[in-house]
């Protein structure tokens, strides 16, 4: 994020990243019903091992975005920190875990976001692909 960009366009970022984050949560919680009920019936033992692989990046993604979102600041004390902190010169990804009054700021959330959209987006389409082959 640019220093030159007003807080409320730092809000707003904060709660598209909030919005995507509940929304790709929602979007595994489907798919995740999907994979109960395809285990429920009698598949070949190939099968079940994927759908079981593919529980388990699910699993794994939620955990991400659980700490995703516990890391995003709410409040707005916070949130007004971090960006007098980028105004400053310091670029968002380059955040580091330090205390300032009792500040603790989080290091690379949009960097951090980029790579969990990335790998959200390969086994999103892995999956597209495994549901298109065998179901």
């Amino acid at each position: 994020m640019e220093s030159t960009a007003s807080i409320e366009q730092f809000r707003e970022e904060l709660q598209s990243w909030k919005h995507e984050l509940s929304s790709i949560k929602q979007e595994i919680r489907h798919f995740e019903k999907h994979l109960e009920q395809l285990s429920t019936k009698r598949l070949p033992k190939e099968l079940l091992a994927q759908v079981e692989h593919f529980q388990n990046q699910f699993i794994c993604q939620k955990e991400v975005i659980d700490q995703l979102r516990h890391d995003l600041p709410d409040s707005g004390y916070k949130v007004e920190n971090i960006f007098n902190h980028l105004r400053s010169g310091k670029r968002w990804s380059s955040i580091g875990a330090m205390q300032d009054e009792n500040e603790v700021m989080t290091e690379g959330l949009e960097e951090r976001m980029d790579t969990f959209r990335r790998i959200y987006i390969e086994i999103k389409q892995d999956f597209h692909q495994f549901d298109a082959e065998w179901m």
